[in-house]
């Protein structure tokens, strides 16, 4: 206190000439030592600040994950006990985003964990896609799993059982003049129209940026004169029947049909995809799974738990699955009543109640 006393008193007697030159150096002192350069000193202290062209920034490039850091991320989660379902993407998720659909193959190590996964007794699996459910079964080609396409909208059941969500009557004869006029009007420079049943997809990825605004707009007003709501896709359009119906009700009724209605305390879940459609399935699992959004940049808003930079690191999510499955002590008794690969359903009617509370 003594010190605190004589220093104050001294500051008192300054004399003003003294007090000038300590004030300015104070304030040149201050111009380098601002608030933005206490904070980024903190960022690099932690190190979240990377230098790009010798300036300091905050990285929005999502970082690569290892194998142990799932443990962390979903060891307690999964736990030693309980069934688990992945619930996945197809394109940006298994497989990586490919200029044409046709090109985007699920890569031959990922799928090789696949089928290990789809053989183990506590693991359930559901690939959930924009695409159409026979293009995608034949994309992914692993016997004893749920498919679901048209973002649920088609889905088979691992018994080969189908459900088909109703498409509104007036609707039913307007998808082949939407598709005749989408081709007609905008399919040029690159850009064609994908016919996947239920709805259509407008691709305009191979569209040089300069000629994409008119055909785009001209695809929107199209699909919404014809009645139905646009969906957006990467660089695509898509057409879809203005039902309530998406990947978050699909994945319910998925789990639902295959472990009953009490299925929330019975399983554990993983989500993990890579599109805006994929937010509707995290925002209903909310609380209720642990999804992962495959983005590259850790800017986009999502409603998932974590991010994951790349299919890579999906496949390193596979990975600790595996292991972590395969290291799990076995169960004296398996009561969970109903084999997620060998379901006992009745086969599904084309219409099912989903309450509008998930």
């Amino acid at each position: 206190m003594g010190n605190v006393a004589n220093v104050l008193a001294r500051a008192l007697k300054m004399p003003h000439d003294e007090r000038e030159v300590r004030m300015n150096a104070l304030r040149s002192r201050e111009k380098v030592h601002d608030v933005d350069f206490w904070m980024k000193s903190y960022l690099k202290a932690i190190g979240t600040l990377t230098e790009e062209d010798g300036e300091d920034v905050l990285p929005t490039q999502m970082q690569p994950v290892q194998l142990e850091d799932f443990e962390d991320y979903l060891g307690k989660y999964v736990g030693q006990d309980s069934i688990l379902s992945l619930l996945l993407d197809y394109d940006g998720t298994l497989s990586p985003i490919a200029p044409h659909p046709d090109l985007a193959t699920i890569p031959p190590e990922t799928k090789k964990i696949l089928e290990r996964l789809a053989n183990m007794p506590d693991v359930f699996i559901a690939v959930i896609s924009g695409r159409s459910v026979n293009n995608v079964k034949a994309m992914v080609d692993i016997e004893g799993i749920t498919y679901a396409g048209n973002h649920g909208l088609e889905i088979i059941h691992p018994d080969g059982t189908r459900f088909t969500h109703p498409m509104p009557t007036e609707l039913e004869d307007k998808v082949g003049v939407l598709l005749q006029q989408l081709q007609e009007e905008c399919c040029k420079d690159g850009a064609w129209v994908e016919n996947k049943g239920v709805l259509l997809t407008y691709h305009f990825r191979n569209v040089p940026v300069d000629k994409r605004e008119p055909i785009v707009t001209r695809a929107r007003e199209l699909i919404k004169a014809a009645g139905f709501n646009i969906g957006n896709a990467h660089c695509a359009l898509e057409s879809k029947p203005p039902v309530s119906w998406d990947k978050g009700r699909a994945s319910i009724y998925i789990l639902r049909t295959a472990f009953g209605v009490d299925w929330s305390d019975r399983i554990r879940i993983i989500y993990a995809g890579d599109d805006v459609t994929d937010e509707d399935a995290m925002s209903a699992l909310k609380g209720m799974a642990f999804s992962f959004r495959v983005v590259s940049s850790n800017l986009t808003q999502t409603a998932a738990d974590m991010r994951l930079p790349s299919t890579d690191s999906v496949l390193c999510l596979l990975r600790w699955v595996e292991k972590h499955m395969a290291e799990r002590k076995p169960k004296q008794s398996n009561n969970r009543g109903i084999s997620p690969q060998n379901n006992n359903h009745q086969p599904t009617s084309s219409v099912v109640h989903i309450p509008d509370t998930l």
